[in-house]
């Protein structure tokens, strides 16, 4: 039973982290930042992501103002319709 409960914890993670966003942030502006991904092409793809109310900042800063260009961030997106035209990010966990 517990290896069962253990199965089902680890692949709930593996899920959850599916839809997650990973990039270097390339430009920062009054109420979002521009994301580069990687492809899987020869060209990134640069994104914008829009910041709301209940966007959190983890990792090595707390706020949107202590973002910089060049961090390594892994975005958590907020539940939308699949066709909203913008990624809005629920968690912001930023790497230096």
């Amino acid at each position: 039973m517990k290896r069962l409960l253990g199965v089902l914890i680890i692949l709930l993670f593996l899920l959850a982290a599916c839809g997650n966003y990973e990039g270097t942030v390339v430009e920062i502006k009054d109420s979002s930042f521009m994301l580069e991904r990687p492809s899987g092409n020869s060209e990134a793809v640069v994104e914008e992501m829009q910041l709301i109310d209940l966007t959190t900042f983890s990792g090595d800063v707390s706020s949107f103002e202590e973002l910089e260009v060049g961090d390594r961030v892994m975005v958590v997106p907020a539940d939308t319709p699949s066709d909203f035209p913008y990624f809005l990010p629920m968690e912001v966990i930023v790497e230096r």
